[in-house]
């Protein structure tokens, strides 16, 4: 019989074309029971969507509000990563009637009651949208539509119009615009929906035909800026001092990207804008200490760690895209104001450390892919990844400062898209751009975790007032050596905030106020440096237990002595030599 033949007679019963319509029939209702099963499936699956929703939407008012009584948390370091679970959100068409991009997003906390977000059509003008400030559940976390009002046009021919807004970045007095090679600052009353923005500073142009040197900008797209808390201090509970002889100035961060640079501007006068100097060498792309690779992304923390021990005004971080790094820079003096060789200079930009992993695995997600937006919240430095579609969370190392710490990170429903563009806000919330997918653009909202918003920044002087002071290691160690003695002295004071620098300002201590030449002052360091807290270290145990301590618990302090059994009930155990020394010693007894 031929193989084929064989074959057909495996693979078919016989008598297979008599049965054919008995086959047929049998594929046909295995198909429209599939069908059936489908269709109940998918009429099943709104429903459950609408549940789902519902569920959402009920516990809005709980989890999208502060807690009326928060947990007591100490320093965050780390937290299981959390997805986005959206407070408000509005579609694009929803908002301004087309399906737009949103290429920038920016927050700004007027007053207590009153906050706005300026949002970055592309291709289109520029938008102010008032955050609902009433009493209803929705309040903080929506805003009112449609938006307040429009900012310009968008023309690359009409030099008064905007070309290209890669990002706006309001102010109190008005707002900052960044668009195709040039930055502009312009005043607005944002109280008032009828009043006009005015033009008070430009720098560069939105032509080709750009001023060439310093100055010069190709395609920027990030604007920061530095602005003490008040004429007195340069954060809240940071006073300024003349070690910060400059921190009463106002500055711009802008990242230039085309360039491959950062760019410090002066912009204290608020009508013209004076270069400083650049980070990052112009032109040409680096992925070491000594520039960039596309940076984008940029924000300022003020004061920071370094600021309690040396002339360091802020820190700068930006987001480094194409290295897939966050890189800090330093608003530093590189010589100290109190020293005698100061002659004035501005303060630099100094390489201040970088957050780069490239990790695999278990932790691949504490790296960074394609980091675009970057937003400063209390003592976190949140940073939005387009590739990697997630806001990444890093604290600074309050220790080793050049070091940025891995907390967490948000991550949205599967079929959310980051776009990289985000804000955050004092009170604790969270604005950003979105795209649902296929291609639906839109604007969310989320409530930050609660060990976010309540933790506190870790603190080196809290933790050294919990350990132990060992009195014999200051009075013959550190009173020995002088330059071991100012090392950990300055250290301590500049960490308790004290001022050892400046006689003639208040609360001065003079380093040297603990050396009484024959031992060290523990009772001042103690009022001063550790509040009271101080507790003196037990001795440590001696090396090797003295002889009359050393017997065991039958009293015996000579080897072997412990293992003769003296009662029943003490369960020890008896060697063989012992034994035998008994024996024989019975029998001499006896023959004598």
């Amino acid at each position: 019989m031929p193989f084929r033949d064989v074959g057909l007679r495996q693979r078919w019963p016989r008598g297979w074309k008599a049965q054919w319509p008995r086959y047929l029939s049998c594929v046909a209702a295995a198909i429209t029971a599939c069908a059936l099963a489908s269709l109940s499936v998918r009429r099943s699956e709104p429903e459950w969507s609408f549940r789902r929703l519902q569920v959402q939407e009920d516990d809005k008012e709980e989890r999208c509000k502060p807690a009326r009584k928060p947990e007591i948390y100490g320093a965050l370091f780390s937290l299981p990563p959390v997805e986005i679970n959206f407070c408000g959100e509005i579609t694009m068409t929803e908002l301004v009637g087309t399906n737009s991009k949103v290429s920038s997003i920016s927050f700004l906390a007027l007053t207590q009651a009153a906050e706005v977000v300026t949002l970055v059509e592309a291709g289109g003008p520029i938008y102010q949208l008032n955050v609902l400030s009433d009493t209803s559940p929705r309040a903080k976390w929506d805003i009112n539509r449609p938006p307040v009002r429009t900012f310009g046009g968008n023309s690359c021919l009409d030099f008064t119009q905007f070309c290209e807004v890669a990002s706006i970045t309001p102010l109190l007095t008005g707002f900052v615009v960044v668009d195709r090679h040039r930055l502009q600052e312009f005043n607005v009353s944002w109280g008032e929906s009828g009043s006009q923005e005015v033009a008070v500073s430009t720098l560069g142009k939105m032509n080709m035909e750009a001023v060439e040197g310093d100055t010069e900008l190709r395609f920027p797209t990030f604007l920061a800026v530095y602005e003490p808390y008040n004429s007195t201090h340069i954060g809240p509970d940071f006073p300024m001092t003349p070690l910060f002889p400059h921190a009463r100035s106002r500055y711009f961060f802008v990242s230039d990207t085309g360039n491959h640079r950062v760019i410090f501007l002066d912009a204290t006068s608020h009508s013209t804008l004076k270069y400083v100097e650049s980070f990052g060498v112009m032109g040409e792309a680096r992925s070491d200490r000594t520039g960039f690779n596309f940076p984008a992304g940029i924000a300022v923390m003020a004061p920071t760690d370094e600021s309690f021990f040396g002339p360091t005004i802020a820190a700068v971080f930006v987001a480094d895209r194409r290295n897939n790094r966050i890189v800090k820079l330093r608003l530093a003096y590189r010589t100290a104001p109190s020293h005698s060789s100061y002659k004035g200079e501005m303060p630099s930009l100094i390489w201040g450390g970088e957050y780069f992993r490239d990790v695999t695995g278990m932790n691949f997600n504490e790296s960074l892919l394609d980091p675009v937006g970057i937003s400063i919240y209390r003592h976190f430095i949140f940073v939005c990844e387009a590739e990697g579609n997630a806001i990444t969370i890093l604290t600074t190392n309050y220790v080793a400062h050049e070091e940025l710490i891995y907390v967490t990170e948000l991550y949205p429903p599967p079929s959310i898209q980051l776009t990289g563009s985000f804000s955050t806000t004092e009170q604790g919330y969270l604005w950003f751009a979105y795209v649902q997918r296929p291609s639906t653009n839109g604007l969310g909202s989320i409530y930050l975790p609660e060990p976010i918003v309540e933790s506190p920044p870790a603190s080196w002087i809290e933790e050294f007032r919990t350990q132990c002071t060992n009195a014999t290691i200051y009075n013959t160690v550190i009173m020995a050596n002088s330059t071991l003695y100012d090392e950990h002295v300055l250290y301590v004071l500049n960490a308790a905030r004290i001022n050892w620098r400046f006689p003639y300002r208040p609360n001065y201590l003079s380093k040297d106020s603990f050396n009484l030449s024959v031992m060290f002052d523990l009772v001042l360091w103690n009022e001063t440096v550790l509040e009271g807290q101080m507790e003196y270290c037990l001795p440590p145990p001696p090396a090797t237990t003295p002889p009359m301590l050393s017997a065991n618990e039958d009293g015996w302090n000579t080897p072997g002595g412990g293992n003769i059994l003296l009662t029943g009930a003490s369960g020890r155990r008896v060697t063989c030599s012992t034994v035998m020394a008994i024996v024989i010693g019975t029998l001499l007894i006896q023959k004598a």
